[in-house]
């Protein structure tokens, strides 16, 4: 991606880091912009390269430039990271992005589609219901345990064996204790059932 102009972009929510490089490695600019500043400083420079940390908004902004004509190298942040010179900042950040894209071996990461953008993101909303499954997993087992009645692991025996507890009169589980069992019980099937119609979504 050798070029006459290389721009490198920290990027971030709303105020972007921006830096202009010449053929000779010589910063133009390194400033912060808004994002309508961002684009018109790279309108500036039709065939420049550009490159960012593969993270956060990345994969947007890669495929908006591309779409432009750029064309967009994605670092993994890692590598960057291993160029970052000083402390930690916006500017010592898009200077490392910049000494990495130099480096001959640097393998970028593949700009995601729209296509490839959404089973990414089913993927880490399923993830995140997972996440909430184990967590009210492991408090029905927790509370159960308080009152000495032991829960086995495995999602599927936890759906079975809670109803049958609640409905034990001979355990030491109190109304409260019930009550309580029974709204995670209620949650736990909540999330699962998110969790396939997620995993359904994905098969589309």
């Amino acid at each position: 991606m050798n070029n006459s102009t290389t721009i490198c972009i920290d990027l971030a929510k709303e105020v972007f880091q921006v830096a202009v490089f010449n053929q000779a490695g010589k910063a133009r600019l390194n400033k912060e912009v808004t994002a309508k500043k961002m684009s018109l400083i790279i309108a500036q420079y039709p065939d420049a390269v550009i490159y960012m940390e593969a993270c956060g908004s990345a994969h947007h902004w890669a495929r908006r430039f591309t779409s432009s004509g750029h064309k967009v190298g994605l670092i993994p942040p890692h590598l960057a990271a291993k160029y970052r010179v000083g402390n930690k900042s916006d500017k010592n950040d898009v200077l490392s992005i910049y000494e990495a894209s130099k480096n001959q071996q640097l393998h970028c990461v593949q700009i995601r589609t729209l296509e490839q953008q959404d089973i990414a993101t089913l993927h880490k909303f399923r993830e995140g219901y997972k996440k909430e499954r184990n967590q009210l997993a492991n408090r029905l087992r927790g509370f159960g345990r308080e009152y000495g009645v032991n829960f086995a692991l495995g999602i599927n025996k936890l759906l079975k064996q809670v109803p049958i507890a609640l409905e034990d009169a001979e355990n030491e589980m109190t109304v409260v204790a019930r009550r309580v069992i029974f709204r995670l019980l209620e949650q736990l099937r909540h999330v699962i059932m998110l969790m396939k119609e997620v995993t359904d979504e994905r098969g589309h």
